[in-house]
């Protein structure tokens, strides 16, 4: 399977990188900085770490713009002691993706030897165009020529702060829509938008009654290429809360899923990944690295403690959601029930620190105690307790809640990305919008941001509950 290439560039390089890049005068200009790899299933991405701007001998601008070997040395040393790769950027006075003149080529050529014996990873050339918009290649050894560095094109670039912006490879990974079934989803945000929603890669971790009304919503709006991770079957008792149908019933929620997209999609073309795993599993870990947004539709604390880590080691945007209903002790009147909605990541707060979870229970549930039945006799119900009750209405006002995140997270309406956490209250009917949160001085997660594989710890491991479920199956 060929390898594809992607980069995050977070919000705060993005922005030291073009006010230097984009000259007022109109002449291009350079500079370097470092990246950590972020290692998934079949895409390697770049994340953008440290920008190394020139001193005042280090290059010429002069129309074009060259640098000294003073510089590339410099730079070279700084990602060694970062232990990190290195990254060529420089900038073109067109917009849009840009292509590569004779002389980029030549350059980026002639560093590749270098920066790959010096850092051990491969050299990021990235171009910025008048318009803000990035394009990224990855210099790979050769595999069939001694001394031969091969240009890889990277299918997107996207830059994340509240918002998440992303310039996609029209020659790699074309949109895919069908004007006449999106004619009026293309009439509220254009065509243009309709686009980019379609390139997205979306991960839909868990298919239960959120996330499989979830992958329903965004078939028909449009979105085309999904990462559906469960490791689960389905069962009658999911029917009254579900999208499955009865002929489901016994088979993997991943492929029955799959189905459902199929019959459902307003897109032509489509690109559905099965895996069969949970995300807690190397496999679905790797996986979910290959997406460009997540939606968390579980309500384990080990799977969301995962979810948790990727949004900030590596980068990718989190929408998470979770239901509560209280019933009377035999269960024949409802009391209440509460929902909420949250997108996490770089800037905003963490999943542990909205209280979604808890680390010690994370723990219990991998060491493999949250499914045993004599150590939850023994369990203090107040600090944890597994909920099943929900009904389709509630589902389907989370999962619908959820997608608008997404929305507002890639369209930004008006301006407006961050809408903070929302809260629903089914007694009283009314909503909250909460942006006051933030993580705890002591949270963990701000320390891994943008570290990707360099963070160096294994969040996933043995999942017996999966492992037996895929058994059953087979």
């Amino acid at each position: 399977m060929k390898r594809q290439y992607s980069v995050v560039v977070p919000d705060d390089s993005h922005q030291v990188l073009q006010k230097h890049l984009l000259r007022l005068d109109g002449q291009e200009d350079l500079c370097f900085a470092t990246y950590n790899q972020s290692s998934g299933e079949e895409r390697l991405t770049g994340i953008i770490s440290t920008v190394i701007l020139p001193e005042a001998d280090e290059r010429e601008v002069h129309g074009n713009v060259s640098f000294k070997a003073n510089y590339f040395e410099r730079a070279i040393r700084v990602a060694r002691s970062r232990k990190e790769g290195l990254v060529f950027l420089h900038s073109h006075p067109f917009p849009g993706w840009q292509d590569m003149s004779h002389d980029d080529i030549v350059a980026e050529k002639r560093m590749a030897p270098a920066s790959k014996a010096a850092t051990g990873f491969p050299l990021l050339g990235m171009t910025i165009g008048t318009d803000q918009a990035w394009s990224a290649r990855f210099w790979t050894k050769s595999q069939t020529e001694k001394r031969k560095y091969d240009r890889n094109w990277c299918e997107s670039v996207r830059v994340l702060s509240d918002r998440l912006s992303v310039t996609f490879n029209d020659n790699l990974l074309l949109p895919s829509f069908d004007a006449g079934k999106q004619l009026r989803t293309i009439s509220a945000w254009g065509q243009k938008t309709q686009e980019d929603l379609s390139r997205l890669r979306i991960g839909i971790v868990g298919l239960g009654s959120v996330g499989s009304i979830v992958a329903e919503i965004l078939a028909r709006t449009g979105f085309s290429k999904f990462v559906l991770i469960d490791f689960d079957a389905v069962e009658e008792k999911n029917l009254d809360r579900t999208t499955f149908l009865q002929e489901d019933v016994g088979r993997a929620k991943v492929f029955a899923m799959k189905d459902a997209i199929i019959r459902s999609a307003t897109s032509p073309s489509l690109d559905v990944r099965c895996i069969e795993y949970s995300i807690c599993e190397k496999e679905g870990f790797y996986a979910s690295l290959d997406c460009d947004v997540i939606f968390s539709c579980v309500d384990r604390p080990w799977p969301r403690q995962v979810i948790n880590f990727i949004s900030y080691g590596h980068l990718i945007p989190a929408i998470d959601g979770g239901i509560l209903v209280r019933s009377n002790k035999d269960n024949t009147r409802l009391i209440g029930a509460d929902w909420k909605v949250h997108t996490v990541g770089k800037g905003r707060p963490c999943l542990e620190c909205l209280g979604q979870y808890k680390t010690s229970n994370a723990i219990l549930e991998k060491d493999g105690k949250l499914d045993d039945p004599s150590y939850l006799q023994g369990l203090d119900k107040s600090q944890f307790q597994e909920v099943h009750e929900n009904v389709f209405p509630f589902s389907s006002n989370v999962a619908s809640l959820e997608v608008l995140q997404l929305l507002s997270l890639v369209l930004a309406p008006s301006g407006l990305s961050n809408i903070g956490q929302q809260t629903f209250h089914f007694v009283t009917g009314e909503l909250e919008r909460n942006k006051s949160h933030t993580c705890d001085p002591n949270c963990f997660f701000p320390s891994v941001l943008g570290r990707g594989d360099s963070v160096g710890i294994e969040v996933f491991g043995n999942h017996i509950v999966a492992e037996k479920a895929r058994e059953a199956r087979s």
